[in-house]
C-alpha cells in the first residue's frame, strides 16, 4: 500500500501492513488489529502462513531502534480490501518489487524470508 501523508514516518512510500505492538498485547493480536484497521481484513478471512523469529532494526532516520514481528497471512476468497486514512493506494505486486526505491526499504528482506519459510 502507499503510505498517505498523514502518516509519520515513510510518507508516499509502499509498504507492507505494519503497526506498532502496543503494551500486553501479544505480536500476533497486534497484528490481526493491524490488518482490520489498514485492510478491513478480519478473521476467519485473515488466516496466518507462517511467521518468523521477531528482527531487530534501526532507522536509519531516526536512529530508533525496533523489534519487528513478521507475519505472513492469506486473505479469503471474497475479501475486499478497505483502506483506512493511513494509505492511499494498494497493488499487489511481486516480491522482488519491493526492492525498488519508491519502497520502504527494511521490508523487502523479510518478506523474502517469510515467503521462502512458506515454501
Amino acid at each position: 500500500m502507499r503510505r498517505s501523508d498523514r502518516v509519520a514516518t515513510s510518507r508516499g512510500m509502499w509498504s507492507v501492513v505494519t503497526g506498532y505492538v502496543e503494551p500486553g498485547v501479544d505480536p500476533l493480536t497486534q497484528a490481526c488489529q493491524e490488518l482490520d484497521e489498514e485492510l478491513g481484513l478480519r478473521s476467519p478471512d485473515a488466516r496466518l502462513v507462517h511467521s518468523l523469529a521477531p528482527v531487530p532494526l534501526t532507522s536509519a532516520a531516526s536512529g530508533r531502534e525496533f523489534l519487528v514481528h513478521p507475519f505472513l497471512f492469506e486473505g479469503g476468497d471474497a475479501w475486499e480490501a478497505v483502506l483506512n486514512w493511513e494509505h492511499t493506494e494498494l497493488a499487489w505486486v511481486e516480491p522482488n518489487r519491493l526492492a525498488d526505491p519508491d519502497c520502504v526499504s527494511w521490508q523487502h528482506a523479510i518478506v523474502l524470508a517469510l515467503l521462502q519459510q512458506h515454501g
